[in-house]
């Protein structure tokens, strides 16, 4: 499975790690991923998604 997420399409982001003298080298800050198990068509599915989305989910049920 690829680093995005389903429903934010979230991705991996790029960012510059800096060190003591000032010298920057790229590297890539991650998703925060959870695996979800979510009721779909008549069956469970577990989908790998952002806690952004879970937030987004619980917030539209209740």
């Amino acid at each position: 499975m690829s680093n995005i997420c389903i429903l934010t399409k979230k991705k991996k982001t790029s960012k510059n790690k800096v060190s003591h003298s000032n010298i920057k080298s790229k590297c890539f800050k991650k998703i925060n991923f959870k695996k979800k198990i979510i009721w779909i068509k008549n069956n469970f599915k577990i989908l790998k998604i952002s806690t952004k989305s879970i937030k987004i989910i619980k917030k539209c049920i209740f």
